[in-house]
């Protein structure tokens, strides 16, 4: 049998793998796991095909093969390598024919939130078990079960509070696009919740320890100022701007993410063509999910980008030579000469 079990929820998959190869093999005299990163598909193969003690079925759990297979698929593609695909597609369909009947082989790839386009040639003979994270009420009674594992208590008041810190925009739902979709990470949630219960013992857990205790992600209002000013959408960008300012929001810190955001257009503009993931892994430093969206923000005016990164530079200059005296005003002229200069007009600025 050969199972592919994937994420988005890394937890999720690592249980479903540990659950299998326990009902298969209580005391895993007769699994193997091995790294995908450091391991051939012949060496896989070699490894699922070897008798086992006593004639026992033989469990072989490998992690991340497909993740890198795919990855090295991308890279050949963008250096005009047209075997190395089709190659990956025979050495896989090679690994699936030679699995023995008798023999179980677990492609354990938590990093991946689909069936690749290695594996759906194959997938008549495997087995796919999705790491899908609840959401909304079923999440809730996740945490309220996570609570009580560690001991602890919380209520839903409270355990909605937590999800709404950590994944405000994405916790009761998918987004419509998937690009902006941050789904609930259950080993991060599970691990707030044993930090939370620490300090609440031997009371419950609070909304006065949530909101003393736990910092939330980057609130989505700041995604859609950045992509408005980014488009020269002046009027969403001001908008977007005096919301996050009225909610408190640091001028000095908007100005570093929109400066910040600039300077990927630059980058993915240098980058040859490569898709997100690639970008990000050599970064090591941004999400892939926002890479692509600004990949698909600034698509429609790449001619610009060395534009717009020379205003940005100006407009930093401009702040810390004190020629402007304060980070909102620098923040101000900023989305205003990239709206000028998206629409064609002379470039404004603090410079």
């Amino acid at each position: 049998m050969i199972y592919f079990i994937h994420g988005p929820d890394r937890l999720l998959a690592r249980e479903a793998a540990l659950a299998i190869t326990t009902e298969l093999d209580s005391d895993g005299s007769s699994t193997s796991w091995l790294d995908g990163r450091e391991t051939s598909f012949a060496g896989v193969a070699s490894a699922t095909g070897a008798v086992s003690f006593f004639g026992s079925p033989r469990i072989v759990v490998v992690t991340d093969l497909l993740a890198r297979a795919s990855r090295d698929s991308d890279n050949a593609e963008s250096t005009g390598d047209e075997e190395r695909p089709g190659r990956g597609r025979a050495e896989l369909e090679s690994l699936i024919s030679a699995v023995p009947e008798s023999h179980h082989l677990l492609l354990h790839e938590p990093s991946l939130t689909s069936v690749p386009a290695l594996l759906r040639t194959v997938l008549p003979r495997v087995k796919v078990i999705a790491g899908e994270p609840p959401r909304g009420p079923a999440l809730i009674a996740w945490i309220e079960a996570a609570a009580a594992q560690a001991e602890s208590r919380i209520d839903r008041r409270a355990a909605q509070r937590l999800a709404e810190t950590l994944y405000p925009q994405s916790w009761d739902r998918k987004p419509n696009n998937p690009r902006f979709d941050r789904p609930p990470d259950l080993a991060l949630l599970k691990a707030e919740m044993q930090k939370l219960a620490l300090a609440a013992h031997p009371g419950p857990i609070t909304v006065d320890y949530i909101a003393a205790l736990t910092s939330g992600r980057p609130d989505q209002r700041i995604f859609r100022f950045l992509d408005a000013a980014l488009t020269g959408d002046l009027g969403s960008g001001l908008d977007e701007l005096e919301r996050l300012l009225a909610s408190g929001e640091e001028p000095a810190m908007l100005l570093a993410q929109l400066l910040g955001q600039v300077e990927l257009t630059a980058v993915i503009a240098t980058a040859g063509g490569k898709n997100a993931d690639a970008i990000a892994r050599d970064l090591g430093t941004v999400a892939a999910s926002r890479l692509s969206a600004v990949m698909a923000t600034t698509r429609r005016r790449a001619s610009q980008t060395a534009h717009a990164a020379d205003i940005a530079v100006r407009a930093d200059r401009g702040l810390k030579t004190g020629r402007v005296r304060k980070p909102e005003d620098a923040l101000h002229d900023l989305v205003l000469a990239l709206a000028n200069s998206a629409s064609g007009g002379l470039s404004g600025g603090s410079g």
